[in-house]
């Protein structure tokens, strides 16, 4: 073929309107540039049909009446237009080269059916690679390679590919399209089979992976276990009579259908036993494979299938491209590093990489985060985003580096999994945080071009943690080893993203070097809009009361002894003053005990525990639940590399007291968004809370021009902007 032909990729769904979202989804970022979208939608009332009519004309949306999976896919057959029909399952998600990957096996005209590897549930391992099928429906998947040998009509296996496939529309039209005995189970291994016995091809493909999370079903749990057999039974007792007649005897078959019987027998009274399944599953099973048996058989025998007339399977005219966010000549591979992402709590490097990712990602550009897995390695696609989840796998440290262990593990687990995402499309950058040097072992290797950002340093860690710095074994096995591979990667990494002009000066300072000002690039962070939000309000307090909060860990470095120091003199100045305490309360302070300890101890008596509330760390929902309900937010921290909380603040138009140091000074315009006092000046922060809480007018101007700076200077879209550039440029500059 000279021209890459049409596709129309199908989907046949019914009751997944979750998962159907983000198969749909998924597709914007194909890079094949010639396909549409066909979904031919079930009975089931789930939201299903509403969201397909919310995409518009940008896909073909149909209805099938009856739960057949067979008659669906041959009305989607129908409305579709593409020389190649390709089927997703409706809880699959390809990846972006899948059809790139895919598509080439067409250029042999004898192929009538394509298809790849499909991942499990897991991302990582396999749910089919290669195999072959018999005549009896049974799957083989001990093969390593394809089996071209066995494309010759009536084999006793016939290669097969499972719910990742391509199929030729005239294959499709000259055997009369799926057979619609098969409501569910068989229908693709039943017509491959007649593809084969009519002397086409079927190529098995090495690519073109798909991710198939298998969701619950009509006939499966939540737990996967089959709640009914009916089809399984009566398509299995089907397909061996009609594809398998010149293979077996009808004793052999009832032999196979006996043997399939007694083992889900089996396993209905282990689930009954384990209270997996009621108890009356037991009697409904044994009605369910005995009619199945019966009617399997007796149309098996009849040699009559449910085919349609081949004319109404040739499709439509008017072949309807489906919009990708991108073409492929402009959509770039990133790879994000982060220890923490959601669902998981996560700090401020994690709340912003969140932010990042899927920021980048809607620009329909390919990203994958890599961060911390547990129990077992997954990928999954959310939010635009492919997130691996990936566990520490223990790592010899080379011989000329010395790193501690377990950051060494971390780091090389997660450039092992880079390098297999290299191995199916090239990586243009890798960007991480510098804290706990998270890529140094893709500096090390210098396979990837990396970018790594600037935040809080260990250097600056101490700072705030003088007893580590004391510590002569931590800072012998850890704190040293460490401080200097932060030092080679602020001169060795490709180039350096600086989110304030003030961390990149401090660290030049702390750390006795000088950033090569070309591979040095400034973009501040910036953040989603979490206004309106699900947040999770806290309890209320009396009306006309003000509300102030404290937002941040209750550590020396974010300034909580300044807060507290004037907290119950505040409370007292103030008998309309509530304040709350959100940020981890448990963080140990010098000589042992925490700031919340030391203040209860000290002010006791001195002020009413109802007006001054410690929450300790609080998720997400709750967090913004803070934002929302307060009227001053106050976060004095000694230094922040750029102030993630100050930003929060902003974007929910609340007033914001910082101090002038840092990337603060970069966030807060003084007198305009937010008020600025000298880091650890407990008499100036008195002051500026004094003026906020007692003037209402203050208030609302700082925060009503603070959320607009949020909107034209700090969002993700204008954040995401900025990194992509350099990002690209790291790239350019790498192929140069």
């Amino acid at each position: 073929m000279t021209q890459r032909p049409t596709v129309s990729v199908i989907i046949n769904t019914d009751g997944r309107a979750a998962s159907l979202a983000q198969c749909l989804e998924s597709l914007q970022y194909l890079r094949y540039p010639n396909f549409e979208v066909i979904v031919v939608a079930g009975p089931t009332r789930d939201g299903t049909h509403e969201l397909c009519e919310a995409w518009g004309s940008r896909i073909r949306y149909g209805t099938c009446d009856v739960r057949n999976l067979s008659k669906s896919r041959n009305i989607s057959i129908q409305m579709s237009s593409g020389e190649i029909v390709a089927f997703l399952d409706d809880d699959s998600v390809p990846e972006p080269e899948w059809l790139d990957d895919v598509i080439p096996a067409f250029e042999d005209p004898e192929v009538a059916v394509a298809g790849g590897f499909l991942h499990d549930h897991t991302g990582k391992t396999y749910q089919w690679r290669y195999g072959v099928m018999d005549r009896f429906g049974a799957a083989n998947t001990s093969f390593h390679g394809p089996s071209p040998a066995l494309n010759f009509p009536y084999t006793a296996n016939f290669p097969h590919v499972m719910a990742n496939s391509a199929f030729r529309r005239s294959a499709i039209v000259e055997v009369g399209g799926f057979d619609e005995e098969y409501e569910y189970f068989l229908d693709e291994s039943d017509i491959i089979c007649r593809f084969v016995d009519n002397g086409w091809k079927v190529a098995q493909m090495d690519n073109g992976f798909i991710h198939h999370k298998f969701m619950p079903s009509h006939i499966r749990n939540e737990s996967k276990v089959l709640t009914s057999w009916y089809s399984l039974v009566k398509n299995k007792t089907y397909f061996s009579l009609t594809n398998g007649r010149l293979h077996s005897t009808l004793d052999q078959v009832k032999d196979v259908i006996t043997a399939l019987v007694e083992e889900f027998r089996t396993h209905v009274r282990w689930a009954v036993n384990e209270g997996i399944l009621g108890v009356e599953y037991l009697e409904r099973y044994e009605d369910e494979v005995d009619r199945a048996f019966r009617e399997g058989w007796s149309r098996g025998v009849s040699q009559e299938r449910r085919l349609v007339p081949a004319d109404s399977l040739k499709g439509v005219d008017g072949f309807k491209r489906f919009p990708t966010i991108l073409p492929a000549a402009e959509q770039r591979c990133f790879v994000f590093l982060s220890k923490t992402y959601p669902p998981a709590s996560i700090g401020g490097i994690g709340r912003y990489i969140h932010h990042l990712a899927r920021a980048i990602g809607s620009q329909g550009h390919q990203v994958h985060v890599l961060t911390t897995g547990e129990g077992h390695d997954r990928v999954d696609f959310e939010e635009g985003v492919w997130v691996h989840r990936i566990v520490a796998k223990d790592h010899p440290v080379p011989a000329t580096l010395q790193v501690p262990g377990h950051i060494w593990n971390h780091s090389r687990t997660m450039f092992m999994e880079a390098v297999e995402i290299a191995s199916r499309r090239a990586i243009d950058a890798v960007y991480a945080p510098i804290w706990d040097v998270e890529g140094i072992a893709f500096l090390e290797d210098h396979r990837f071009p990396i970018v790594h950002s600037l935040q809080t340093t260990l250097e600056f860690y101490l700072d705030a943690n003088p007893d580590k710095r004391v510590d002569a074994d931590f800072m012998e096995s850890f704190a040293k080893p460490m401080l200097a591979l932060e030092r080679r990667v602020l001169i060795e990494s490709d180039r350096i993203h600086a989110i304030s002009a003030a961390i990149a000066e401090e660290i030049e300072r702390r750390y006795q070097m000088k950033f090569d000002s070309q591979r040095l690039d400034v973009v501040h962070l910036g953040l989603e809009d979490m206004v309106p939000s699900d947040a999770i309000v806290p309890s209320p307090i009396a009306a006309g009361a003000v509300r102030l909060t404290f937002i941040g860990r209750l550590e020396s470095r974010k300034g909580i002894d300044v807060f507290l120091d004037i907290a119950a003199d505040l409370l007292a100045r103030h008998p309309n003053l509530h304040i709350d305490v959100v940020g981890n309360d448990t963080i140990p302070a010098e000589g042992g005990s925490t700031y919340r300890l030391e203040f209860e101890k000290r002010a006791k008596g001195k002020y009413d525990r109802s007006r001054l509330v410690f929450h300790g760390e609080v998720d997400e929902q709750a967090l913004r639940g803070f934002y929302a309900c307060s009227d001053i937010i106050v976060a004095p921290s000694r230094f922040e590399s750029f102030g993630l909380v100050h930003l929060e603040a902003m974007m929910f138009g609340k007033p914001i007291v910082g101090c002038s140091i840092g990337g603060m000074a970069e966030i807060i315009e003084d007198e305009v968004t937010g008020l600025l006092v000298a880091p650890g000046d407990s008499s100036a922060l008195l002051n500026a809370l004094d003026r906020l809480v007692t003037d209402d007018g203050l208030r609302q101007r700082l925060g009503a021009v603070g959320r607009k700076a949020y909107e034209h200077r700090f969002s993700a879209a204008s954040m995401s902007e900025g990194v992509v550039g350099i990002l690209g440029r790291t790239s350019a500059e790498a192929s140069i």
